[in-house]
């Protein structure tokens, strides 16, 4: 079991320099045409709705562009696929302008509207002198799934699933209980989750970038201003700076889990401030870091890599929740209740894309999951059979994650039609 959960979590906690959604398609671009080379001359993309929703409104580090298209042009020009989500790393002096000026007139994009479940596909065809090159990214966020070069397919993954629920459900941390989870992070050999000191390094350099820099719509640095339980602030504050300062475009990689950044940086920063202001020992923090992430990608295994439900509020939020309670001295049934008290709560946050607005919305996450563990230590919680509340904490998780990834379908696609009909108008 060990094993496997450290290949899970090394797998699932990486690197990725700004927004998964616009980064991906410079991904998919920069693959297309390292595979044909040349210059490019026109490039052709078809993406899903929820890549374009979350790409409309953050900014792409380094660059002055915000959406899919600039990002994707840029990628064809400059980027490495290899970096794969730093695919943007090392751009240098690269000619805005012109990027600006070629995805006007030599880039299509279409929208891959009858795509009827959740999930990730990004098709690009960069045409150069050579000929052209075609990437398809799909399922999750750095994944090439089919190359092609002037018709010969080169790399296809032929048991790629277009049912995106089949894919998540064969996820390998769909296979483990939340009390196996919680035994894991309890027990592993603190040498093997040492690696995890690097996300926090990487999550908590965001958050001082957005703290110092006033980035975003500076919701960090105001949370600091308020009156109140000042860990508890600072834990929600230092979230929020983080977050700032992606959604604006810091040039700044931070350490995302389950293909999200925001998601990532949800379900690490605040338990440093916890740990500090608890006096917790670096084995006590790390072990509950292991717990939160675990508990985030199990559940973004059940409610999609691309939801109608925000990621951070919920799969984060149980996260750093059962991670704070753990860490807070916790048993197994506290961690479970915990869990009760964030889904009873907001199991039905939307995500509405990528935004300056996020950097609140995992405040607020993040302040919620800090009292759902609190009043869980004091046992005061959701009880079973509440709403959406079921008799143990796994089958909670996947009855959100059916409301989410099933009955939720029609309500992401017309959500995803109102924000990018206003942005098309």
């Amino acid at each position: 079991m060990n094993s496997e959960l450290l290949t899970i979590l090394k797998s699932e906690v990486k690197l990725a320099l700004g927004c998964t959604g616009p980064i991906s398609a410079a991904f998919a671009a920069s693959a297309a045409k390292s595979v044909i080379g040349g210059i490019p001359q026109h490039v052709r993309i078809l993406v899903d709705k929820d890549t374009y929703k979350n790409s409309i409104s953050v900014a792409t580090p380094g660059t002055p562009f915000r959406g899919t298209k600039n990002p994707a042009v840029l990628g064809a020009f400059y980027g490495k696929a290899e970096l794969g989500l730093e695919v943007i790393r090392d751009v240098r002096d690269a000619d805005f302008p012109a990027i600006e000026a070629f995805a006007r007139d030599h880039c299509d994009l279409d929208i891959k509207w009858d795509l009827k479940s959740l999930g990730i596909h990004i098709d690009v065809r960069v045409d150069t002198e050579q000929g052209y090159g075609r990437a398809v990214v799909a399922n999750e966020h750095d994944r090439i799934v089919l190359l092609e070069v002037n018709g010969r397919i080169i790399h296809r993954e032929e048991d790629i699933a277009q049912d995106t629920l089949e894919f998540e459900r064969k996820r390998p941390i769909r296979s483990y209980t939340m009390k196996e989870l919680y035994e894991f992070a309890r027990n592993v050999g603190l040498d093997e989750i040492l690696f995890l000191k690097e996300a926090l390094d990487r999550n908590l350099a965001l958050a001082r970038y957005g703290l110092d820099m006033k980035a975003g719509a500076g919701f960090g640095l105001a949370l600091l201003e308020l009156k109140g339980y000042t860990l508890y602030l600072r834990a929600k504050a230092l979230a929020a700076a983080a977050s700032d300062a992606r959604m604006s475009g810091a040039p700044l990689p931070a350490m995302s889990c389950a293909g999200s950044g925001n998601v990532g940086i949800s379900a690490s920063v605040p338990l440093a401030v916890i740990a500090e202001g608890h006096g917790i020992s670096e084995e006590g923090l790390l072990r509950a870091l292991a717990l939160s992430y675990l508990l985030t990608i199990l559940g973004k295994a059940h409610i999609g890599r691309l939801s109608p439900i925000c990621a951070c509020a919920l799969a984060a939020g149980i996260g750093v929740g059962a991670g704070t309670c753990m860490m807070l001295g916790g048993n197994f049934e506290q961690v479970e209740h915990t869990i009760a008290n964030i889904v009873g709560s907001t199991g039905g946050v939307l995500c509405d894309g990528a935004k300056y607005g996020c950097a609140y919305k995992l405040a607020s996450a993040v302040g919620l999951a800090i009292e759902s563990a609190e009043l869980a230590l004091m046992n005061v919680h959701i009880p079973a059979l509440d709403g959406i509340v079921c008799a143990s904490g796994d089958q909670t998780l996947a009855m959100l994650g059916r409301i989410a990834s099933v009955g939720m379908l029609g309500v992401d696609e017309y959500m995803s039609r109102e924000l990018i009909g206003r942005e098309t108008t």
